[in-house]
């Protein structure tokens, strides 16, 4: 498959690995559910319903889910961890539009990256372990 020019790029920072996980764990514990992601900015290309975020985590892509809403919120309370996140703008991504993909390498970086006309190798749904990375 080919991303889209809509498609972005983020990176999970490493000290909010464990808590990825423990988010993904609650909407599968609960048959769905949201990620969100604060953007200072939102990316001008994207578009619900249609934009891909691909996230890189611990050196790889390792998958992706669809942008459903985008939204301006003062603050958001995290519903894992109770933790409050200021202002900015949020995308929500429903549980169950989330894809693994075949790990890519892939340095981490801050902010986002379109990432349009990519290969990718479907390996899984949300509901399927995160695939090991090969090498």
């Amino acid at each position: 498959m080919l991303s889209s020019n809509h498609d972005i790029l983020v990176t999970t920072p490493i000290n909010q690995i464990k808590h990825a996980a423990r988010e993904a764990a609650a909407c599968i514990k609960h048959g769905g559910g949201y990620y969100f992601r604060k953007f200072a900015r939102l990316p001008k290309l994207l578009r619900t319903g249609e934009t891909k975020i691909f996230y890189v985590e611990d050196g790889y892509i390792r998958g992706f889910g669809v942008v459903t809403n985008t939204a301006w919120r003062g603050y958001m309370t995290d519903e894992v961890s109770g933790e409050e996140w200021g202002a900015g703008y949020y995308i929500a991504i429903p549980a169950d539009t989330w894809t693994w993909i075949r790990p890519i390498p892939y340095k981490g970086f801050q902010g986002f990256r379109y990432w349009a006309g990519q290969k990718y190798e479907v390996v899984g749904n949300w509901l399927d372990p995160m695939p090991e990375a090969e090498g």
